[in-house]
């Protein structure tokens, strides 16, 4: 076999045979990582003749699979993969309904092209041979300055689990989102960022990670909060009657969330509830009821599937706790399209029911958090995060199993921070996939998460463009880029965007290919600034030279926060010949230089265990700067040192796990906190 003809086909198919390490070295792509690579897009590779019928496919053009689907913005021409003269009649519905006959202009090599669309959304082509969709983007996202008529305004992030409200027995729900919404936007806040909300695995309490979801079209069922659609008296009731007053209690005290107690305690209650609510002799949840018996009638194929596969996952590790995947249930039970599948939906159904109510009141729970962050003033409301993949053992990849890339991983190759790679154990979709199926899966998820929001951060938004995939079974450093088709994911973005008038923000930090940053400030998406990487040789990027566009924050969820940083409570104490704490002096030298440089601090500078100056100073750098929008995590506005999560760990720290002390409604009331937000911009009605 051709080593050449085998990188030739890689590279029509989007892998690139070699990648820059952290040295500036070239490396190549081994030919069993490319065969691997190449096997998982369809593309076999693993023989002389499987290679030539694989290149005769990419060199005739069939990575398209002939969709009835493409792509345009606004003002541009539109070719459709058909032969057509210039002068033909073409009749076109577009998506508000309204119909239109256009005269199609010369074209490309022939191509049938017809003149620009005026205005965005899912236009219908009829042709002669047949329908086509067209969905057509504006110029760009909405952005921040859209909504706020180009006013600068700042916004809160926090961990939804760590906010602590009434009855929510230790895990944080869209209860206490709402409140901290209110109290955020009295303050002058036009946006709460949260921790991803895509649904886990329900039967597995132990994977509590945000960022490794089952699927990310629905819920996690453990942040609904009752209270949205349900009577209090009944929560109540129910909660007294299943015995989990005290234990619910106990749960809530704690300062760390007992995943594996607290998640089988909310789902007692919640399996309570939905056993109330469809009680006829329930007194006062009659309009509840009609609502979630509509939804449930209403429910779509997918949904249903998720469902299904929540209640087969739950009885598989019933059968046999060792199971990591669906690929070793029962035979039978390995494909949503059995007969037996069916069988089992059919004669479960009322666990079906119950995992569909769940859905029901996650969505009712995250829509009231929204509307309570709207009323209360804030122009954006909620900003949801969009996990880069999803778990291939979960319920996307078994429900829709053509979607999704198997036996790859995303991961990140050699860096100075991860000599050896990152393989992050997450699938995403399958470039040929998208195409056969008009982009259908990655626009389903757009709408998943955009739905109960007025933004969204996309995580690893370089995944838009390429990824490195790790076959399964191999190191980090035996994977290679693959190319996505950004200019069609990006069009999708801008015209969900619009359509939900809801701001898009792109987590682009790390390495990134050049030109990277500016492509994505074309496409109206606002990159993250973090001071922490805003740095040269010398100091930090003084803040009159940061990016408007960007948003601007202090830290991260993937950061220790600004006071541990300063404490230095991230630095391990083991000695391993590095002076760290020498490191970390001359750092503090540097940022507290670079403040006084910005005449925001005079004098000494602090001593580590004198943080308060030093988040105060950071809050007000990143104010001083130009970025339309500035978010600042909760754990720099309350002044704390504990970090969301430690990246490359995963039970050697409490990760996903840490609880705010008081109630989110009073989390910001402490005069140092306000005071901190205030540099920010006034409270609302101060203005």
């Amino acid at each position: 076999m051709s080593d050449d003809i085998l990188r030739q086909l890689a590279t029509r198919a989007g892998i690139a045979p070699e990648w820059t390490d952290q040295t500036g070295a070239q490396r190549q792509v081994s030919p069993e990582s490319l065969r691997a690579i190449l096997a998982a897009l369809g593309l076999p590779a693993d023989n002389d003749e499987a290679l030539r019928n694989s290149l005769s496919l990419a060199e005739g053009g069939s990575m398209g699979l002939g969709s009835r689907f493409t792509t345009a913005r606004i003002g541009q021409p539109v070719g459709l993969p058909l032969r057509g003269e210039p002068g033909q009649s073409v009749e076109v519905t577009l998506e508000s309904g309204a119909r239109r006959v256009v005269t199609t202009i010369e074209g490309y090599e022939g191509a049938l092209t017809l003149p620009p669309f005026d205005e965005p959304g899912y236009h219908t082509v009829h042709a002669a041979e047949g329908d086509f969709t067209v969905a057509t983007a504006p110029e760009r996202c909405i952005t921040f300055a859209d909504l706020n008529d180009g006013r600068p305004g700042w916004g809160l992030a926090a961990q939804i689990y760590s906010l602590r409200s009434a009855e929510d027995g230790g895990i944080g729900h869209f209860g206490g989102v709402a409140a901290l919404g209110r109290t955020a936007a009295a303050r002058g806040a036009d946006a709460l960022a949260i921790s991803p909300v895509h649904a886990l695995y329900g039967a597995l309490p132990a994977l509590f990670s945000p960022y490794s979801p089952s699927t990310r079209l629905f819920y996690n069922p453990l942040h609904a909060d009752p209270a949205a659609a349900l009577p209090d008296a009944l929560i109540r009731d129910v909660i007294a009657r299943q015995g989990l007053t005290e234990e619910m209690a106990r749960l809530s005290a704690l300062p760390q969330i007992d995943w594996l107690s607290a998640t089988p305690a909310r789902q007692r209650l919640l399996r309570a509830l939905f056993d109330a609510l469809r009680d006829p002799a329930a007194s006062g949840t009659e309009a509840a009821r009609a609502d979630f018996e509509r939804h449930l009638a209403e429910a779509s194929p997918l949904l249903r599937g998720h469902a299904i596969f929540e209640a087969l996952h739950a009885i598989e590790l019933t059968r046999d706790p060792t199971v990591k995947s669906w690929r070793e249930w029962q035979p039978a039970y390995r494909h949503p399209d059995n007969p037996e599948v069916a069988a089992f939906a059919a004669e479960h159904a009322d666990e079906i029911a119950y995992q569909v109510f769940l859905q029901w009141l996650t969505g009712r729970s995250y829509g009231e958090a929204q509307r309570a962050c709207r009323e209360a003033g804030m122009k954006v409301g909620l900003i949801a995060d969009l996990a880069i993949g999803m778990d291939g053992a979960g319920s996307h990849a078994w429900s829709r199993p053509d979607d999704i890339l198997h036996g790859l991983s995303i991961g990140a190759p050699p860096d100075y921070y991860a000599a050896e790679g990152q393989n992050w154990a997450l699938t995403t979709f399958s470039p040929r996939g998208l195409a056969a199926t008009g982009y259908a899966p990655f626009i389903e998820t757009l709408r998943a998460s955009l739905c109960y929001v007025g933004g969204i951060r996309i995580d690893h938004v370089m995944g838009m463009s390429r990824l490195w995939l790790v076959p399964e079974g191999a190191s980090a450093l035996e994977g290679a880029y693959v190319g996505f088709p950004s200019e069609t994911l990006f069009r999708l973005i801008a015209l969900e965007s619009w359509r939900h008038r809801a701001i898009v923000i792109g987590e682009d930090l790390g390495t990134l290919p050049y030109g990277f940053r500016d492509y994505l400030h074309e496409q109206g998406v606002a990159g993250l600034r973090v001071l922490r990487f805003e740095r040269t040789d010398h100091g930090y990027v003084p803040p009159r030279e940061w990016d408007a566009g960007a948003v601007a924050l202090t830290s991260t969820h993937d950061l220790v926060p600004t006071a541990g940083w300063w404490a230095g409570s991230d630095i391990d104490p083991v000695d391993d010949g590095i002076d760290h704490q020498g490191i970390r002096a001359w750092d503090r030298g540097l940022l507290w230089g670079s403040f006084q440089n910005a005449g925001l601090v005079e004098g000494e500078r602090p001593e580590p265990d004198n943080t308060d100056p030093v988040v105060d100073a950071a809050i007000r750098y990143v104010a001083a700067t130009p970025c339309t929008l500035k978010i600042l995590p909760m754990e720099d506005a309350l002044g704390i040192r504990t970090q969301p999560n430690v990246p490359g760990t995963i039970t050697e720290k409490p990760n996903w796990r840490h609880r705010l002390e008081g109630d989110a409604d009073a989390l910001l009331d402490d005069a140092k906190v306000r005071q901190r937000l205030a540099y920010l911009g006034p409270e609302r009605g101060d203005a």
